[in-house]
């Protein structure tokens, strides 16, 4: 069992208590830590965003926890492992063990890192779609949890798709918690410089409805409403704005228009309302400029935020739009979510003196960035990069 007992603070001023420890079938032991800030916001969540994993149910404690819970888990053999540790941090929809154990059925990056001798750890976010600058105040919960276990002065940071931009977020310090405790950053199809998925493609949210009970379909959609069946319909709390219920915070956050680079597909229904807004044949769309407005222009204000410049960076992003079972991005090069160009964007974290240690573009899509052997081993190589 990791160190440290339930119920207990760690350290001085800590920000965070460890309020539960379990064992579990794929980790050592799973910890719940939670915030000691009181003023820490709720956040809701939709039905099907609820979690299903029974070992990290039983670690919240519920399937539908506060945000101001994160789970640790702690990867066999970290006790012994004398490299710097390794935090591992999911994107969205996903947790730890369907990321970073057993992704897709393949055999994930957690034991190829401990088997090179790192100390494996990774984070469970409570909200799939939480707000990225309370994941990242967590991920600093995490990162002094680990340094606590440890004794390690630093802990090296692998985070994918929107976990990236949580990581990126405490990086930088836009959330106010950063400890200068990251030694590397390795960020794996990450949206750095924003998305527009939702809004580009409209098609997307006619697939989106009626929701659907399982959590790969807990994902947002562009309109307020939608002609189904020959009746208007009010689909708006299944949207990303805040007046309509706010249950995918961290979504909004996300977005970025990228019309000017790569042009909206003309043949998808309601493309240019459900782009720019209004009224279209089959749907209402309040249009990406309001949703990025109610996201707080996050991806404006993190460009502007460099990494501290004591962190090394390095970037991995994908070139395959492949992923079966979804729309991929198809209107430039992406890994099937993400462009190639957002993906591969260093420019904004380097301005303040961090240093960029690797990057590189694989023939892979968005998943298989953390699940092919290719990708393994350019992660191992990245966090050993003198």
């Amino acid at each position: 069992m990791a160190q440290g007992n339930s119920s207990a603070a760690v350290g001085t001023g800590a920000r965070y208590r460890v309020t539960a420890a379990h064992e579990a079938v794929e980790w050592v032991c799973i910890e719940r830590l939670s915030s000691t800030i009181a003023s820490f916001p709720p956040e809701r969540m939709r039905a099907n965003g609820r979690h299903t994993d029974p070992d990290i149910v039983r670690a919240f404690g519920t399937a539908e926890p506060p945000s101001s819970d994160i789970l640790l888990h702690y990867f066999k053999g970290w006790e012994r492992a004398q490299k710097v540790p390794v935090l591992l941090v999911h994107g969205t929809l996903l947790d730890a063990t369907s990321s970073w154990v057993r992704p897709h059925g393949a055999s994930g990056l957690a034991s190829r890192l401990a088997k090179a001798g790192h100390p494996v750890f990774a984070v469970t976010f409570a909200h799939r779609h939480g707000d990225n600058v309370l994941q990242a105040e967590q991920v600093a919960n995490a990162i002094a949890r680990i340094r606590h276990a440890t004794g390690a002065r630093w802990v090296d940071v692998v985070a994918h798709s929107k976990g990236a931009v949580a990581a990126r977020a405490l990086a930088s310090g836009l959330a106010d918690a950063y400890q200068g405790d990251i030694r590397r950053l390795v960020l794996i199809g990450a949206p750095n410089r924003g998305l527009d998925t939702t809004f580009r493609h409209a098609v997307l949210n006619y697939a989106l409805y009626p929701e659907k009970a399982d959590w790969y379909c807990n994902v947002p959609m562009a309109w307020t409403r939608i002609l189904f069946m020959g009746l208007w319909l009010d689909t708006s709390a299944q949207t990303m704005l805040r007046g309509y219920g706010d249950y995918f915070p961290g979504q909004a956050q996300l977005l970025w228009r990228w019309d000017r680079e790569y042009p909206i597909s003309r043949l998808e229904v309601d493309w240019y309302t459900t782009y720019y807004g209004g009224q279209g044949f089959v749907s209402y769309s309040p249009g990406i400029d309001r949703a990025i407005a109610e996201g707080g222009h996050f991806m404006e204000r993190l460009r502007e935020r460099p990494l501290d410049s004591g962190v090394e960076l390095a970037v991995l992003a994908g070139d395959r739009a492949d992923m079966a079972g979804v729309h991929n991005e198809h209107t430039g090069p992406s890994d099937g979510i993400v462009f190639l160009e957002s993906a591969a964007a260093t420019d904004d974290m380097l301005g303040g003196g961090a240093r960029l240690v690797a990057k590189a573009v694989l023939p892979l899509n968005h998943m298989d960035l953390i699940i092919d052997p290719t990708a393994q081993r350019w992660v191992l190589d990245a966090l050993c990069e003198a």
